[in-house]
């Protein structure tokens, strides 16, 4: 977080809670120019710290970590880049109070990174389980990741990063063996190490908790964005040679979501319960063998017919294939959240499968998308907010008829995509109008090529899927085409 956010290679550097130093320890190797610091409240920590760890240059004082005025009493406050918190900002009896004193300290720009376990949506802090796991944790507040944000506002910061971390490490499935444990003592064991972690792990299982990295940036994206704009546009992360290990990920596989719920929500069989495609093939072949009239301006070529969603899972793989081991990054999911303004239903994770081993970001101008996390709320035409690039993958699922002016879109994704970074869209060529809440344009695959290739993109693929109505929807009537065409496009940042 500090790097990705900060550019200064020499850093002051706060670690909120830091136990018995193993942090600092790790930072320090990794990063022997950063000046650090620790606080912690527990003496035995301390005496540890100072008397039992190799040698060492940072600094460790027992103190709070909200006490972090210059222990020198200079009058002045000592200013960080960089603030993390592992598995202490929980036990803290005042979150406003903790966020308000970092952020006091904390220089403009600068970010904080918490590690900890967050409430899940929906779940009731009564709830008894929970209200036993708080007890036996010591856990003086526990929130969701998008109430801290919303106290976190408060003092200058910005969620910029919500990182499900369970869901990338696969927490429950190798720390776990998604086993549920026995609540009870063991051999005289009911001490927060023992019984508190029961609670933790039976609540990670049941769904109740999660186990989220929060980044939250003095500044937020502005910061961001107006950082990025003075540098040049970063690369995306590729393997040095063949030979090097590569980041591991789920294969994307050409499955369309619901995208309602955590996971993606529910297996789709079709694109919607209007259409199914991937009949462009069958399409062209019946046209060849029944043919009457043959007119050469009106003819497509064979391979520009396929299946649109086959086609973006081939060149995710292919690009995810090229990330190093460890590799991190972003994938923005343009218009992912649904026209709720239009009365659809809200979805948040439809394709958060395509992501791979990046963070699934979404950006929509929809007012259903305030609030969301890991969410840009704003309009794809102009986004000034959205960071130059930061992103590894930029996407759009049926999105960029609805905008007012396309060729700003395709700017603004221009700018979002880092190089050698993957753009693709899908779209409308022949299809009804729907306004949700407008619907303004149609685009042949040339149209896409161009809209790609003038804003410094090599066109790696772009076609056509045509789609039908299934057998339970042809007595159906409305303004729907009986058959519609859609146009695909993936493009490389050169």
């Amino acid at each position: 977080a500090a790097i990705t956010y900060h550019s200064d290679a020499e850093l002051d550097v706060f670690d909120g809670g830091c136990g018995l130093g193993s942090a600092l320890m790790w930072m320090e190797q990794k990063n022997p120019q950063w000046k650090l610091t620790g606080h912690t409240i527990s003496e035995d920590q301390y005496k540890f710290v100072t008397e039992k760890l190799p040698p060492h240059k940072f600094k460790v004082n027992l103190r709070s970590y909200d006490a972090l005025d210059d222990p020198g009493n200079t009058g002045k406050n000592k200013m960080y880049d960089f603030i993390y918190s592992i598995e202490a900002l929980i036990h803290t009896p005042d979150l406003s109070k903790t966020l308000k004193e970092w952020s006091e300290h904390l220089s403009d720009g600068g970010v904080i990174a918490i590690i900890d376990d967050f409430l899940s949506t929906g779940t009731s802090k009564d709830d008894e389980e929970v209200v036993a796991f708080s007890k036996s944790w010591l856990a003086n507040i526990l929130v969701t990741p998008t109430e801290m944000g919303k106290v976190a506002r408060k003092f200058g910061l910005e969620v910029v990063e919500n990182r499900d971390l369970d869901a990338e490490y696969r927490i429950n499935e190798l720390n776990y063996r998604n086993k549920m444990p026995d609540i009870k003592p063991d051999r005289g064991r009911s001490h927060q190490g023992w019984m508190g972690s029961k609670w933790r792990q039976r609540l990670m299982l049941e769904g109740k908790l999660t186990y989220n990295l929060l980044v939250l940036q003095k500044g937020g994206r502005t910061a961001i964005a107006s950082s990025s704009s003075t540098k040049t546009c970063s690369t995306v992360s590729s393997k040095k040679s063949e030979d090097d290990p590569s980041a591991q990920f789920n294969k994307i596989t050409p499955q369309l979501m619901s995208g309602k719920g955590k996971g993606g929500g529910d297996k789709m069989a079709c694109i919607s319960s209007w259409y199914c495609c991937n009949k462009g093939t069958e399409w062209y072949e019946n046209l060849d063998a029944n043919r009457t009239d043959n007119t050469a301006f009106l003819k497509l070529s064979k391979d520009l017919f396929g299946h649109y969603v086959d086609s973006f899972a081939k060149h995710l793989n292919e690009h995810y294939e090229t990330y190093p081991k460890g590799a991190t990054g972003r994938f923005l999911d343009i218009g992912g959240t649904g026209s709720t303004a239009s009365g659809m239903a809200q979805v948040t994770s439809k394709f958060q499968h395509f992501a791979g081993p990046l963070e699934y970001w979404i950006l929509d101008s929809d007012p259903g998308a305030k609030e969301l996390e890991r969410t840009l709320y704003c309009d794809i035409d102009d986004c000034p907010k959205a960071e130059s690039c930061g992103f590894d993958v930029t996407f759009s699922h049926t999105v960029l008829e609805h905008a007012q002016r396309p060729w700003k879109s395709f700017d603004t994704i221009a700018r979002l995509t880092k190089k050698g970074g993957l753009t693709m869209h899908l779209v409308p060529f022949s299809y009804q109008y729907h306004a949700t809440p407008d619907d303004n344009y149609r685009f042949s695959h040339k149209a896409l090529s161009t809209l790609l290739e003038d804003r410094g993109f090599t066109v790696l693929e772009v076609g056509y899927d045509i789609c039908t109505k299934p057998n339970n929807m042809l007595r159906r009537v409305d303004e729907h085409y009986d058959v519609i065409w859609l146009t695909y496009v993936i493009g490389r940042k050169n």
